[in-house]
């Protein structure tokens, strides 16, 4: 067992060396960021995705249902529209049609809400994980022309969903992850917010 806690040691170091040496400094502050509306999202998307397709079968019933009303079959003598089977592939399309456009959506969200941020000396750091690579947005926050809004209440507090919101002649520069403003985050907000 010694050995592996060997192992887990050096893994860590060598993290905080590789990430010591892209910050350029060992003082840096992270923001412990919530993580719990991804998980609620991607949780909520599962099970609807798991429930439609328990479900399918009223999709291609009422496909059926909509072809018989409108008598396609009769008009355009179309005999092969009469089977129902035809309407359970039909349905089955159309599910992996929208299940891919939530897939989608899910992931360009999730890209959207996967930032990092991190006070290094003077600077903010803005770390969004996309596709390809790390997408960095790096400012001083001692700026006079840039504006600061913390997204916050009472609510908003309990469940984790605080947000900070940096804007320049209003137009939004970089926003934080949610994040729960107790402990660590605390010190760093009354940082930011200078008091």
């Amino acid at each position: 067992m010694k050995w592996f806690k060997q192992i887990i040691s050096r893994f860590r170091e060598r993290q905080i060396r590789k990430r010591n040496s892209y910050f350029g400094t060992s003082l840096y502050e992270p923001l412990v960021t919530n993580n719990l509306p991804q998980w609620t999202l991607f949780l909520f998307c599962t099970i609807l995705l798991y429930l439609l397709f328990q479900n399918i079968h009223y999709l291609s019933d009422f496909l059926y249902w909509f072809v018989s009303i409108l008598e396609i079959t009769k008009v355009l003598k179309i005999p092969f529209l009469n089977s129902l089977k035809y309407y359970q592939y039909l349905a089955l399309f159309v599910y992996f049609y929208l299940a891919f456009s939530l897939v989608w959506d899910l992931s360009q969200k999730l890209m959207e809400w996967d930032r990092k941020l991190f006070l290094v000396k003077e600077e903010i750091w803005v770390i969004e994980r996309r596709l390809f690579g790390v997408k960095l947005h790096k400012f001083n926050r001692m700026q006079d022309s840039l504006e600061l809004e913390w997204l916050h209440s009472g609510i908003r507090n309990w469940l984790g969903f605080n947000q900070l919101v940096w804007k320049r002649e209003n137009q939004i520069i970089a926003k934080s992850p949610f994040f729960f403003p107790y402990r660590n985050n605390q010190r760093i907000i009354n940082q930011l917010l200078q008091r």
